[in-house]
């Protein structure tokens, strides 16, 4: 091995970036592209949303109408933000066109006689229509309507019971064995049995702009290093440079090594310009500590090594992009590179888990993001270690078989 030649090659790779306009955009371009799409997208505060609701009711002179509920549903907030739109419609056939052509995304429609059902305290019906064409939409807005009616049941059926109490109060005999307060809980555990109370644990949290970063990162060593390295030395065997090489003082490890060096340069130039532009564009970013850095280098080694063996058993430039992508586009996904592990249906989890890119990625925002601390990681990254070191064995045995087929 020849720290010159090495040197040489890693030079005239880096001198050639100037000319390749794909390696230009994988260092520079892409980091801004993502960072400014991802963290545009989720980057900020997401403000409740609201719900565009078309009602149908009818005029009625009873104490508690229809009218009574959408004055409260209008009034309905979270963080000053009016939940429901309301829309009033003159018929239910209006209400439901309306909701076929996406003027509002659900229809209620209280029959006749709701007013007088609900002030004699009888059982009053209400019809809710919705759209199920987009199931995510369907969620929310189903969530929101049915979680309103959900609440206003339970106050109806309070107030029920403290208008109950009121006449118990006054005509019920003084000499009973039980309180009126002691009724009054049973009747109130009876209409509410369980008391859900939500209460926060402050845990360790991430953000839109620091998951998308460490994203960032995984693409560039799952996408452009085995891109890089695999096409990259096909076209310096189909230019006649490797043979070149071989014929002079310089090996064709010498080649192999300037190569993989100089692809991780590029990488680690373009990590540092997306981890510092998601700083001065969104105010926060990942800086991996020196555990994460090596956890980036090694799949970066699991990477070239894939990609050039990939590259030497296909010994097409066409080819070996298609293999990439036909390997790297599923992983997007599959590996929870782009969407979060716990979003990933049950049979692609052991992916994200085991797949050493993944794995990589997920130990790294486990270190970064989460704060574990490095005694739960090296167990992961010494495994990691010894998948990459199997990978590189395989293809440089690939290497040296193509270095053998050009003399």
């Amino acid at each position: 091995m020849k720290l010159r030649a090495i040197k040489g090659i890693i030079l005239k790779d880096l001198k050639e970036i100037r000319r390749e306009k794909m390696v230009i955009f994988w260092i520079f371009v892409f980091p801004l592209m993502w960072i400014t799409l991802l963290g545009g997208i989720w980057g900020g505060e997401n403000p409740p949303i609201t719900i565009n609701v078309g009602v149908v009711y009818f005029n009625e002179t009873t104490p508690f109408t229809a009218y009574d509920v959408v004055k409260i549903m209008e009034n309905v907030t979270i963080e000053g933000v009016h939940i429901f739109n309301i829309k009033t419609y003159p018929s239910e056939s209006s209400g439901v066109d309306a909701l076929e052509h996406g003027r509002i995304d659900a229809l209620i429609v209280f029959p006749k006689g709701f007013g007088a059902n609900i002030t004699r305290g009888l059982q009053a019906r209400v019809y809710v229509y919705f759209d199920k064409s987009d199931p995510q939409n369907y969620q929310i807005v189903s969530g929101a309507i049915k979680g309103f009616f959900s609440e206003f049941e339970k106050r109806m059926q309070e107030k029920s019971i403290e208008i109950t109490f009121q006449y118990m109060e006054r005509y019920m005999p003084k000499d009973i064995p039980i309180s009126i307060e002691e009724i009054k809980e049973h009747l109130l555990a009876m209409v509410n049995p369980l008391v859900f109370e939500e209460k926060e644990v402050k845990g360790e949290t991430a953000s839109a702009i620091q998951f998308y970063v460490t994203s960032f990162i995984g693409i560039q060593f799952l996408f452009a290093t085995m891109l890089s390295i695999g096409a990259g030395t096909l076209e310096e065997i189909e230019r006649g440079t490797l043979r070149r090489i071989a014929a002079s003082p310089a090996t064709a490890w010498d080649f192999l090594i300037g190569k993989m060096l100089s692809t991780f340069i590029t990488i680690m130039v373009s990590i540092f310009v997306g981890i510092t532009y998601a700083k001065l564009a969104f105010g926060e970013t990942v800086f991996p500590s020196p555990l994460g850095w090596l956890i980036i280098f090694i799949a970066a080694v699991f990477s070239m090594s894939l990609g050039l063996a990939i590259a030497m058993g296909t010994r097409s430039i066409k080819a070996t992009n298609a293999i990439v992508n036909l390997v790297s586009m599923p992983l997007l996904f599959l590996a929870a590179i782009v969407v979060p592990e716990s979003i990933l249906p049950e049979w692609a989890r052991p992916i994200a888990n085991y797949f050493p890119l993944g794995r990589a990625l997920k130990d790294l925002r486990l270190l970064e993001l989460y704060h574990r601390p490095a005694s739960e990681i090296m167990p992961d990254v010494l495994w990691l270690a010894l998948g990459s070191f199997g990978m590189l064995v395989i293809a440089v045995l690939l290497y040296n078989w193509a270095v053998k087929r050009l003399k």
